[in-house]
């Protein structure tokens, strides 16, 4: 009986060693390190607003979506090296009833459409462009369909935004 008493002490003495064991220490085997760096900045027209005149003689009945297309001149100025860095553009503006790709104004139904190398420039998403041959963009009146348009001086404002990522 005492044999089965020590038989049980001992059994649980072993469990309690395998199950709580003593506590392991592993020297560091692996080292991780590197360097942050800010992407090198972007300058678009010098820090300049970007302005499209479209003129004082836009025709009410000529808005077309083609007609009076203006490209936009714009300057973009990166620091050397910083090409591969996944340069973008995005131009930041509201969004209009007219399109993905339309410039609210302060006209009721009248918009500006804009387009990057031809295609529509949707706002609010960024596209990634090469720093050394920049897009063209342009700029073209559009107006909701069926609307007869009021005469009056119109603006719409958006912010073009070049980014690394």
């Amino acid at each position: 009986m005492q044999h089965k008493h020590i038989l049980r002490a001992v059994s649980a003495c072993s469990l309690a060693v395998l199950l709580g064991g003593l506590p392991v220490r592993a020297e560091e085997n692996m080292r991780f390190l590197g360097t942050l760096l800010s992407p090198p900045p972007c300058i678009i027209n010098g820090g300049q607003m970007i302005e499209v005149n479209f003129g004082e003689r836009l025709g009410v009945k000529q808005i077309d979506g083609v007609k009076y297309m203006q490209t936009v001149d714009y300057r973009l100025e990166c620091d050397p090296g910083a090409g591969g860095a996944g340069l973008g553009l995005t131009l930041i503006a509201n969004d209009s009833p007219l399109g993905r790709d339309v410039i609210t104004t302060n006209l009721f139904g009248f918009g500006i459409r804009m387009m990057l190398n031809g295609q529509p420039f949707n706002l609010n998403q960024r596209v990634l462009i090469d720093a050394a041959n920049p897009p063209v963009m342009q700029a073209v009146p559009v107006q909701k369909p069926d609307l007869f348009l009021t005469e009056g001086a119109f603006e719409g404002l958006a912010t073009l935004l070049a980014d690394y990522q």
